[in-house]
């Protein structure tokens, strides 16, 4: 019965549209996944599956990771509802000392493409407090707007600072992720220090979201249990999806495993509290290495970021841009590098920077009343 009854869910994975949560996928999308090795699907509605079905995907767990029992979600809900982000101001967090900045990236130094030790300590990461399986500290750094705004937007009634939430390395083997979001802390100093700008920010950097899978001997896509990141956070019918997917679609690829529920990673946890806490208008996830832009989300999504061009890829379980989008009704921008290990030359890094801020200054950007432009 268990086997009929995963045979019946895998047809039901057919790409399509259906209220909204189908497959939206460009050209080069469709290349990419031609082979179906990871290729998105159409998400189960409530009645496209017996319930024996997802306790027999649920078992499909590789045998090196049957004993592992991640803790669960500590009671939480996982419907979150998002609170109006414009009533819940963000206090920037303090930044760390360039002396401990500089102990903390002595940890990645030797893994980060184009980023030395001066670079790194002058971004004053600081330790969230949070860890990772193995214990590592998750670093994180705020560039918030002045504490005392210019006596010029305080007579304008200036618009509260938009809120965006930069997350690298969320799978530790696309290193480069982590590089960039660590050469934007500077850009986003000199953005938000710039008098004459027009667009008030705040941003929230967490560069290596995945420390474990990027200090491993050989770095992983994974984390120190296995678990791909971006397929754990709780989107909807995971439980039902994300099993049979894996399974079905990637073949239990364990690169790809989604854990043995949602948030069951002490990382993904952490990424969860911070887009409820830090509450972001935007969540800009950098990964590597199909070299398109992805998007997901209620606004229109930018055309290109330097050389990388929109090619929407589709939706798939417990990742953060389905997630996101779908629960909490932001707009998810995910960057893929054109590889893992060489990082775009500096011009490409500072165009895609420039590009990200017209798009948030044409669809993201408040008036004085609080209201977004679209």
């Amino acid at each position: 019965m268990a086997a009929i009854a995963l045979a019946w869910g895998g047809w039901q994975l057919r790409p399509s549209l259906q209220d909204g949560q189908g497959t939206t996928r460009g050209p080069l999308g469709a290349a990419l996944f031609a082979e179906g090795a990871d290729a998105p699907l159409q998400l189960l509605g409530p009645r496209a599956l017996p319930q024996t079905a997802t306790v027999a995907a649920a078992v499909a767990a590789p045998a090196s990771m049957a004993n592992a029992q991640p803790p669960g979600t500590g009671g939480r809900s996982l419907t979150p509802k998002r609170a109006d982000s414009a009533a819940r101001p963000a206090q920037p967090l303090q930044a760390a000392s360039p002396e401990a900045a500089a102990a903390a990236c002595q940890r990645f130094l030797k893994r980060l493409p184009t980023i030395d030790a001066a670079t790194c300590a002058a971004t004053r990461l600081a330790d969230s407090g949070a860890a990772s399986v193995q214990g590592t500290p998750l670093y994180w750094r705020d560039v918030g707007p002045p504490a005392t705004p210019p006596a010029s937007a305080r007579a304008g009634g200036a618009a509260e600072p938009l809120r965006v939430l930069v997350v690298g390395a969320m799978h530790g083997d696309e290193l480069t992720s982590a590089a960039l979001a660590l050469r934007w802390v500077t850009l986003a100093e000199r953005q938000v220090g710039d008098a004459s700008s027009t667009l008030p920010m705040h941003w929230r950097f967490i560069p290596i979201l995945n420390p474990d899978g990027l200090l491993a001997r050989q770095p992983t896509r994974v984390n120190a249990r296995g678990v791909d990141l971006n397929r754990n956070f709780p989107t909807p019918n995971w439980e039902r999806d994300a099993p049979i997917y894996w399974e079905k679609r990637t073949r239990r690829d364990p690169r790809r495993w989604p854990g043995p529920e949602p948030l069951s990673e002490p990382e993904s946890r952490f990424l969860y509290d911070q887009m409820e806490q830090f509450a972001p208008d935007l969540v800009v996830s950098i990964h590597a290495p199909y070299g398109v832009l992805d998007y997901d989300g209620p606004v229109p999504p930018p055309s290109r970021l330097g050389r990388l061009r929109l090619d929407q890829l589709g939706i798939f379980p417990g990742s953060l841009g389905h997630y996101g989008s779908v629960r909490q009704g932001m707009p998810v921008v995910t960057i893929e590098l054109q590889h893992e290990l060489r990082m775009p030359e500096e011009e490409q890094v500072r165009q895609m920077w420039r590009d990200l801020l017209r798009w948030m200054g044409t669809h993201l950007a408040r008036d004085g009343t609080g209201r977004t432009a679209s």
